[in-house]
C-alpha cells in the first residue's frame, strides 16, 4: 500500500530528530569516528557502532511503521543517510571524524543534512499563491534543472500521492519548521512575512480556492479539540496548561519516554535559552563593524554566551545548561532544578512577571508584536535566519554547532510531545483515538481567554462561515447556562476586536451554534431487577442495567430544555443534540427515551419574544448521533445506525456522525477479519436486527434465512438456556424483547414491579410470568449479562458476507429515502475507522461518481478534531477533491461535486435562519443579556 511505503520513508528520513531515542546524536556521532573534541574511534570501533545503531532504527521503525522486510529500511537508510551506512562514504563526504581538522566538522555536516532534508520536502510540498502558504499540487521539477538527493520519489508522484505524502508528514512531524526553512531559503528574512500565517497549509488549487471562497461549515467539531498544536505548544512552552496535566501522560508506541514532564520543562529552559542568545546576535548584527574579523570577534559562540550570563549570576543554571549540552547528558534534570531554573531566567531577562497569556517570544522580540502569527513563529524564523547568516563562514563552526545542538534537541522533545497528541493512521479503534484526545485537550488551562482562543483558532480559517461547537451537557441547569454565556461573550469580544462590528454591522463573519452531547458511558455487571425499590433511588444502579445512567442523561435533557424554555433567546444558539465518545460503551437502547424526551413537543414552541418585544420564529432542537463509527463487527456498526434511525426519533435534516459502516468495502473488510471476536450478547443483536430487517424484505435466499435462525437458536440457548427451556426461545420473542430493550427501563421494571407485588402469590408469579417478561429480566441479572459479556469468535462466511452486503445496501436506500445527512470526517474516519486512507473514505461509495442511485444521499464534509487530526474542514474537503481526481473523475466534474459538498455543508447546517448580520448581532445582545439576568431555579 502506498500509505505504508510513505509512512516508512517518512520515519527513516526523520530518524533522528522526529523523537527523543537519538537526543543526543552520540551513536550517530561515533558510527562517524567522533566522540568527543579530541578523541576518535577506530575501524573496529566504527563498525560496532554502526550495527548497533542500525539494529536501535530497525527497532524504532518497526514500532511505527510496516516495512516489506528489514532490507527496505536498510535501503532507505542508505538513501537518506549514506555516511552511516558506509565508511568510504562518510569520508568521502567530509562526514568522518579527523582529530585535530579545521574543516567542517562532523556534527555541523550532520545538521546542514538534516536541514537538506527537510528543504527538499519543503521544495516538494510547498509554495506561495495571492499572499497565501499552499500546497504544491504540480509535479517536482519538471524541466529537470534541479538535483535532487533525497526526494526525486515525488517526480513520479501526481497530485494525489503528493496528498497522501503532505497529509501522512503532517501527523508525523509539525510542519512549521520546513514552512519557515522554506521562507528563509527563498529569502523572507523579515519577519513581517510572517503576519497572518499560522500553521495552515491551503490544500486548493486555485479552481478549487475560488469554490471555497463562497463559505464552508463545520458541522462536526468538538470545541474542546477545536485548537491546534501550535496552541498547544504555546500554552505548554509558558507554563499556561492546568494543573499536573503533563504528570497525566501515558507514553504510547509512537512516543515512549516516560519522563513527559522534565523533557517539557527542559524544551521551556532551552527556549527561553536560544531566544535570548538570539536576541543578543540580533543586536550585534545591527553595530556597525569595521571589518568581517571585528564582527566575528564579537560574537560568543553559544556556550561562552550562557557561562558569561550565568556562571557568575545563576551558576546553577550555568552546570545544568553545560551537563545537558556540552556534557550530552541524556538523563533529564529534576523537575524542581528545571523549574527554579526557568523561573529564575523569567525573572532576570524578561519584565514578564506573571504566566504569559500569548508567548514570551513577543516580549524578547517586542518589535514583532503587531505581527499575528504564532511565537513558535518567530523563534524558529529567528532560528532559521540565524542559520541562513552563519552556515556558510567556517570561521563560525562553533557557534553553529552548539547552537544547532541545542536547537535540535529541543526540536527532539516537540517532535515527541506532538507524536502523544497528534494521531497518525497506524491503528484503528477509538480506543485508540481516546488517548490522544485527552493528551490533547486536557491541558489548555480554563481561563478567561479559554473560547476566545478556541474561536480565532477556528476563525483562522478565512473560508469559515458557519461552525457548530459539540460540547458536553452538565448535569447542573446554572453550569450549563454559564459555559453558554462565556462562550458567546467570547465571541462577542471577537466580533468587535478582530472584525469591528461596532463600525460595520454587515461586516462578514462566521456565525456559530451549540450542539450538545451526551457521553456514552459504560454500566457495571452486577445487577438484579427485584433488588430495585422505587422509593430509594440509591439502589438504581445495583438493579437495572444502564437504568442509572438513562435517567441522568433523561436529566440532562431536561435541563438543556428547561435553559431554552427559561431563556427563548438561547435557542438561537442551542440547536442540537448529539451523543458521542466511545461506541462500544453505551447501547443504542439507552439513548432512544432519552432522544424521545428532548424531542417532547411541550418543549417547543413557533414564536419567541426577544425582551424589546420583537416576535422571532423560535428554532428547533436537531438530533444528530455518533454510530456506525468503532465497531468490532460490520453488522454491529450497520445495526446501530438504523436503530438511531428507528428508536430515536430522528427526522428528514437530522444527522449521522461518521456512519463509516455505510461505506465500508465489504469484501476487503472480510479479506482483513476473517475472524472476529466480539461479546455473545452483542452478536445475538446483530442477528436478531437482520433478521427484522429480512423480515419487511420482499425475498431472500433460503441458505441465509436458514443459517440466521440457527445461529440465532444456538446464542439464545447459550445465554438463556438456564432460565427458559430452548423450545420456548423462539424468535420473534427474542425479536418482541430486543425491541422492548429501546423503552425507558425504569417504567418497564415498575410495570414488573407492580405486576409482581399485586399477584396472588409472587413466587408463583416468577414461574407463571409472560416469556417476554422473563427473557426482560435476565438483561438485569448478573448472570446473564456475563455471559453476554463472554467473548466469542465470529467467522465472517460467506453467508455472513451476503447479509453485510444486504444490510448495508438496505440502510443506504434508507438513509437516502428518510433525508437523513451523513456527517463525513475524512481524516477522524481514516485514523479511527475501518478505512485505510483518506482517499478510501465512504463518502466515495454514498457518492460514487457516476452512481444516480446514490446522488441524493445528503452527506457534509468536516474536521472532527482538528488538535488531533491536524487538519480543517477545508482541507478535508480537498482531500476529497484529489481522492476524486485519483478514481478517474475530470477536474471540472470534480470541482461540480466539490461545489455540491461545500453548498450541502452550509445548507445542512442546524445553524438555521436567513437573517441580516445587523439582525444577528442583536439577537447575539439579547441572548446574552438574558443569560446574565437569568436565575436557575433552586
Amino acid at each position: 500500500m502506498m500509505i505504508n511505503k510513505i509512512t516508512l520513508l517518512i520515519n527513516v528520513s526523520l530518524f533522528p530528530f522526529q523523537n527523543l531515542r537519538f537526543v543526543d546524536h552520540c551513536e550517530i556521532l561515533e558510527v562517524l569516528g567522533y566522540t568527543s573534541g579530541t578523541n576518535t574511534v577506530g575501524k573496529k570501533g566504527r563498525e560496532k557502532a554502526r550495527k548497533h545503531l542500525h539494529t536501535e532504527i530497525q527497532n524504532e521503525i518497526l514500532r511505527k511503521a510496516r516495512p516489506k522486510s528489514i532490507d527496505e529500511i536498510t535501503l532507505l537508510l542508505q538513501k537518506f543517510y549514506p555516511m552511516l551506512c558506509d565508511d568510504e562514504e562518510a569520508e568521502k563526504n567530509g562526514f568522518r571524524f579527523q582529530s585535530g581538522e579545521s574543516s567542517t566538522a562532523p556534527e555541523k555536516k550532520l545538521y546542514l543534512h538534516y536541514f537538506k532534508i527537510l528543504e527538499e520536502f519543503g521544495n516538494a510540498l510547498i509554495s506561495y499563491r495571492d499572499g497565501d502558504v499552499v500546497f504544491k499540487y504540480w509535479k517536482n521539477d519538471i524541466n529537470h534543472d534541479k538535483k535532487w538527493r533525497f526526494i526525486d520519489f515525488m517526480e513520479q508522484y501526481s497530485a494525489p500521492h503528493k496528498v497522501h505524502f503532505f497529509h501522512t508528514i503532517s501527523r508525523f512531524i509539525p510542519l512549521d519548521l520546513m514552512i519557515i526553512l522554506h521562507f528563509v531559503k527563498n529569502g523572507l528574512l523579515d519577519p513581517i512575512q510572517l503576519h497572518e500565517f499560522y500553521q495552515h497549509v491551503n490544500l486548493a488549487d486555485a479552481a478549487l480556492d475560488d469554490i471555497l471562497r463562497r463559505g464552508v461549515a463545520e458541522n462536526h467539531i468538538h470545541a474542546s479539540a477545536a485548537f491546534n498544536f501550535s496552541i498547544l505548544w504555546q500554552a505548554v512552552m509558558n507554563g499556561r496548561i492546568e494543573t499536573d496535566y503533563l504528570k497525566k501522560f501515558q507514553p504510547n508506541h509512537l512516543s515512549s519516554d516516560k519522563n513527559v514532564e522534565s523533557y517539557i520543562l527542559t524544551a521551556r529552559l532551552l527556549r527561553f535559552i536560544m531566544t535570548l542568545y538570539l536576541k543578543d546576535q540580533e543586536e550585534g548584527d545591527n553595530q556597525e563593524l569595521t571589518s568581517r574579523e571585528s564582527f566575528r570577534s564579537s560574537r560568543q559562540h553559544l556556550f561562552d554566551w550562557i557561562k558569561s550570563q550565568f556562571k557568575q549570576e545563576d551558576p546553577d543554571t550555568f552546570y545544568l545548561l553545560m551537563d545537558m549540552l556540552r556534557d550530552r547528558k541524556r538523563e533529564f534534570a529534576s523537575i524542581e532544578r528545571l523549574t527554579q531554573a526557568i523561573d529564575r531566567i523569567r525573572l532576570a531577562f524578561t519584565e514578564v512577571r506573571e504566566i504569559e497569556e500569548t508567548d514570551f517570544i513577543f516580549e524578547i522580540f517586542p518589535n514583532t508584536r503587531g505581527i499575528n502569527t504564532y511565537g513558535e513563529n518567530v523563534f524558529l524564523h529567528f532560528a532559521l535566519s540565524y542559520k541562513h547568516r552563519i552556515e556558510n563562514d567556517p570561521m563560525l563552526k562553533e557557534h553553529f554547532e552548539q547552537f544547532f545542538r541545542t536547537f535540535f534537541w529541543y526540536l527532539s522533545i516537540k517532535n515527541e510531545f506532538y507524536q502523544q497528541v497528534t494521531q497518525p493512521t497506524v491503528l484503528h479503534g477509538l480506543d485508540f483515538f481516546r488517548g490522544y484526545f485527552s493528551r490533547a485537550t486536557d491541558g489548555l488551562a480554563k481561563s478567561q481567554d479559554y473560547y476566545k482562543t478556541m474561536l480565532r483558532t477556528l476563525f483562522q480559517n478565512r473560508y469559515l462561515k458557519k461552525v457548530e461547537l459539540r460540547i458536553s451537557i452538565q448535569d447542573e441547569l446554572q453550569k450549563n447556562k454559564q459555559i453558554l454565556l462565556n462562550i458567546l461573550k467570547s465571541y462577542k469580544e471577537i466580533l468587535q476586536k478582530d472584525y469591528h462590528i461596532d463600525k460595520d454591522p454587515q461586516v462578514d463573519f462566521p456565525v456559530i451554534g451549540i450542539v450538545y452531547h451526551l457521553i456514552k458511558k459504560t454500566d457495571n455487571l452486577s445487577k438484579d431487577l427485584w433488588t430495585y425499590d422505587e422509593e430509594r433511588d440509591h439502589t438504581l444502579h445495583k438493579s437495572l442495567r444502564f437504568g442509572k445512567l438513562q435517567e441522568q442523561y433523561i436529566k440532562q435533557v431536561q435541563h438543556l430544555q428547561e435553559l431554552r424554555s427559561e431563556v427563548p433567546m438561547a435557542t438561537n444558539f442551542i440547536i442540537g443534540l448529539d451523543a458521542a465518545s466511545l461506541e462500544n460503551n453505551t447501547p443504542v437502547q439507552v439513548f432512544a427515551p432519552v432522544f424521545e424526551e428532548a424531542r417532547d413537543s411541550r418543549y417547543d414552541a413557533l414564536r419567541i419574544v426577544d425582551p424589546q418585544g420583537n416576535i422571532l420564529p423560535r428554532q428547533s432542537l436537531f438530533f444528530t448521533f455518533h454510530a456506525g463509527e468503532d465497531f468490532r463487527h460490520l453488522i454491529s456498526g450497520l445495526r446501530r445506525i438504523d436503530e438511531v434511525l428507528r428508536y430515536c426519533k430522528l427526522h428528514a435534516g437530522d444527522r449521522i456522525g461518521h456512519g463509516i459502516a455505510l461505506g465500508v468495502n465489504i469484501s476487503e473488510w472480510v479479506r482483513h477479519n476473517p475472524l472476529v471476536v466480539l461479546p455473545r450478547g452483542e452478536y445475538l443483536d446483530n442477528l436478531l436486527w437482520v433478521w427484522g430487517v429480512y423480515s419487511y424484505a420482499p425475498k431472500i435466499q433460503m441458505e441465509t434465512l436458514v443459517y440466521l435462525e440457527r445461529t440465532i437458536d444456538r446464542i439464545a440457548v447459550d445465554l438463556f438456556g438456564d432460565f427458559i427451556s430452548a423450545g420456548d426461545l423462539r424468535i420473534p420473542v427474542l425479536y418482541d424483547v430486543y425491541e422492548r430493550r429501546f423503552k425507558r427501563i425504569i417504567i418497564e421494571a415498575e410495570k414488573l414491579r407492580y405486576e409482581k407485588e399485586n399477584s396472588a402469590d409472587p413466587q408463583e408469579y416468577e414461574r407463571t410470568m409472560k416469556l417476554q417478561d422473563k427473557l426482560y429480566i435476565t438483561y438485569h441479572q448478573e448472570k446473564t449479562l456475563r455471559r453476554m459479556e463472554e467473548p466469542i469468535y465470529v467467522m465472517t462466511n460467506e453467508i455472513e458476507q451476503i447479509m453485510m452486503n444486504d444490510m448495508q445496501d438496505y440502510l443506504i436506500r434508507k438513509v437516502a429515502a428518510e433525508g437523513i445527512v451523513i456527517e463525513v470526517n475524512p481524516s477522524s474516519n481514516e485514523a479511527i475507522g475501518e478505512i485505510d486512507s483518506v482517499f478510501g473514505n465512504q463518502l466515495f461509495k454514498l457518492q460514487a461518481a457516476g452512481n444516480p442511485e446514490l446522488g441524493n444521499v445528503l452527506v457534509n464534509v468536516n474536521s472532527d478534531d482538528p488538535m488531533v487530526f491536524n487538519t480543517n474542514v477545508s482541507n478535508e474537503l480537498v482531500y476529497m477533491y484529489y481522492g476524486m481526481l485519483q478514481q478517474g473523475m475530470g477536474r471540472e466534474a470534480a470541482l461540480d461535486w466539490i461545489e455540491k459538498l461545500r453548498k450541502a455543508g452550509m445548507d445542512t447546517s442546524f445553524i438555521r435562519g436567513s437573517q441580516s448580520k445587523k439582525q444577528y448581532l442583536h439577537i447575539l445582545n439579547m441572548t446574552i443579556s438574558a443569560l446574565e439576568t437569568y436565575g436557575s431555579p433552586r
